[in-house]
């Protein structure tokens, strides 16, 4: 029985691929502590390197059709007018599959700017007008009976029969695309005196910021003068006489984008501006719009888009009912495909392979270059104590 074993043993050790030398049998080296020390610092080096790739994630980019359908887009937008004042300018969107938004001011914001740029106080502007309006009611001895302004044939802007500011009679026509040529045809305006606030209005600036939803289609949005109406089914912009004459487009784009934003998100168009040398200038971008997804290991997905953009401009004539090319046009058209980002990170078994590779791929050179030394030593030691000899 224990001769069995004795041999099972002895079978077991013939097995050892890493057999071992007698110590006295052992011979260390400068050179060898020398190589283990610097073979010691690169692995410690590599090693720290790898730990660190393996704890960081990485965005690898899949390029695919875009086969959504019906999405809609939100468009993100902050456009300074220095030399335009608010109630000159209107928004509208227009896209390929005929839908039209006209003056857009729902979730869009206009502030009024002063001749330095600086944004104009709305409530002390606010309170001025009122205190003026209820000195005046008070020296017209105003009944207390409630006041139902009419709305011309218009249909009041908040669904109710009266219109009970100049603004609600502007907005009623507006609606219906009859023209607002002259508020001097108004009881509303002539009582706010509004041409006379408009005019001191002229030289002010203006900020329009906000966002807008479109379908995810190809269409434009643009910023013009004047009065947006549709008239025969044909998108125009009306200039008035009691709006000013003085003003040009230049303009500062403080910020552009479609759909959520996301990290490191780069917006071409954000801080782009252009100086307008003359008034009839029309100022072009034509976008590619292009969808993205990013599918994050922790934190939910976005979905958004990016672009590129290319850029004209181009003087125009422009007049009274004119087609309104005179202004800011942003053209943009949707990409068929779609970039997905989706974050990835190594596998632990991965970390190990690159541990293990990293150790015995260094441990094997060393043990190389050792002895390459150690044999280059002794060869020329035996050359010099030949030397010696002789």
């Amino acid at each position: 029985m224990a001769r069995n074993a004795n041999t099972l043993s002895h079978r077991l050790r013939n097995l050892d691929a890493y057999a071992k030398t007698l110590d006295d049998f052992s011979i260390k080296t400068i050179s060898g502590a020398t190589v283990t020390l610097i073979s010691a610092a690169i692995i410690l080096t590599l090693l720290l390197s790898e730990f660190m790739d393996y704890c960081s994630v990485d965005l690898r980019p899949e390029l695919t059709v875009d086969k959504t359908r019906g999405e809609k887009m939100t468009i993100n937008l902050n456009i300074t007018f220095p030399h335009a004042p608010c109630f000159l300018l209107n928004l509208d969107v227009m896209d390929a599959t005929g839908e039209q938004q006209v003056s857009v001011d729902h979730d869009i914001y206009k502030v009024r700017l002063d001749t330095l740029g600086n944004p104009i106080d709305e409530m002390r502007e606010t309170h001025r007008a009122a205190t003026q309006a209820d000195g005046q009611g008070t020296a017209a001895n105003t009944p207390a009976v409630p006041y139902c302004g009419s709305c011309y044939g218009g249909t009041s802007p908040s669904g109710g029969k009266c219109c009970n500011t100049c603004d609600d009679v502007r907005r009623a026509y507006s609606a219906l695309g009859w023209a607002f040529a002259n508020p001097d045809d108004f009881e509303q305006c002539v009582r706010e005196h509004w041409k006379e606030n408009l005019a001191k209005q002229n030289k002010e600036g203006c900020t329009i910021h906000g966002f807008i939803e479109v379908n995810k289609v190809s269409g434009n949005f643009h910023i013009m003068a004047g009065q947006s109406a549709l008239h025969n089914n044909i998108h125009i912009h009306a200039i008035y006489s009691y709006m000013p004459e003085d003003y040009d487009f230049t303009h500062t784009i403080n910020h552009l984008s479609f759909g959520t934003k996301y990290p490191n998100m780069v917006n071409p168009l954000d801080g782009a501006g252009k100086v307008a040398p003359v008034r009839d200038l029309q100022y072009q971008y034509f976008l590619k719009v292009v969808g993205t997804e990013i599918h994050y290991l922790s934190q939910p997905s976005i979905i958004s888009n990016q672009y590129s953009v290319t850029e004209h401009a181009k003087q125009m004539v422009s007049g009274f009912l004119s087609q309104g090319n005179t202004g800011l046009f942003f053209n943009f058209e949707i990409s068929p495909m779609r970039v997905i980002y989706t974050e990835h990170r190594k596998s632990l078994s991965h970390f190990l392979t690159s541990l293990c590779a990293i150790v015995g791929g260094i441990f094997t050179v060393a043990g190389i270059v050792d002895a390459f030394i150690y044999r280059a030593e002794n060869v020329i030691r035996q050359k010099v104590e030949l030397g010696k000899q002789l």
